[in-house]
């Protein structure tokens, strides 16, 4: 079933967009309206999904934080997808998704869960969407439809930004722009893996954040993902967390430090 946006509304979507002309955007939503995220989703494509999905990484930085506790992380993703082609909708209200798990740790138990609501979505469209002419006005326009049916369903909406292409050095700041005017057009948290990336290429060129197609990311990129959503979510410092899974210690400290300084800086607070 394709799901079909009315051609006025995202007509309107762009034109707010267009009207947005600021050069130096800033986000409007700076944390989470709820201090109590205990379930997540993840919506999106294959950056979500390398290395063992982003969502196993951001747990291990979860469960090495005493201060949090358990969170339930759930990742839908299509392989080179937009968001116009997931029906978020269909996610959230069916109930069968996060209601029983096999853990091969207990033998392969069966383990069922009552309660499958989700608090937050965190969503990414695809790696060109946002800048590409052909996919522009849908970036707009399903991101502010998404958003609607994510709130409806009594759980918040968060952006996930993307970031630049390795052998594109420019291409990051034009994402930026676009991701900065839809986010605070839909009044989204906006996470800055794209700002992280462009950091860590620029102060440690040393540790490469990518595959060989100079698209996705390598498992320290996925890694360095995930300690930007954890800081964003969260607002607390990934220095020093043990959370590290198969990443040199030495080099997970580098990555933690660019991730806090990209969260603190891009929203202008002081980590936890």
């Amino acid at each position: 079933m394709r799901i079909k946006l009315n051609n006025a509304f995202i007509a309107v979507s762009l034109i707010f967009a267009i009207s947005v002309s600021s050069e130096d955007l800033i986000p409007n939503i700076k944390s989470t309206k709820s201090n109590d995220i205990k379930s997540v989703m993840f919506v999106g494509h294959s950056f979500f999904y390398y290395n063992n999905s982003l969502h196993n990484h951001l747990g291990k930085l979860i469960k090495a934080d005493p201060q949090i506790g358990d969170i339930k992380r759930r990742s839908i993703t299509i392989n080179g997808s937009s968001l116009s082609w997931h029906n978020v909708e269909s996610y959230l209200s069916n109930e069968n998704i996060g209601s029983f798990k096999i853990d091969a740790n207990k033998d392969n138990s069966y383990i069922e869960y009552d309660e499958t609501s989700v608090d937050a979505v965190i969503m990414a469209d695809c790696s060109l969407c946002a800048i590409h002419p052909k996919t522009k006005e849908a970036f707009y326009g399903y991101i502010a439809k998404h958003s609607k049916t994510i709130r409806k369903n009594k759980a918040e909406p968060i952006l996930f930004m993307t970031w630049g292409y390795k052998n594109k050095p420019t291409m990051y700041k034009k994402l930026k722009k676009e991701f900065l005017k839809v986010a605070n057009l839909n009044n989204l948290l906006l996470i800055p893996a794209g700002e992280a990336f462009d950091l860590g290429n620029k102060s440690h060129p040393e540790i490469n954040l990518y595959t060989s197609d100079n698209r996705h990311p390598s498992e320290e990129g996925t890694y360095l993902a995930a300690s930007v959503v954890f800081a964003t979510l969260f607002g607390r410092s990934t220095e020093g967390n043990l959370g590290i899974g198969n990443i040199e210690p030495s080099v997970a400290i580098k990555l933690q430090r660019i991730a806090d300084k990209t969260v603190s800086e891009f929203f202008n607070i002081q980590l936890k």
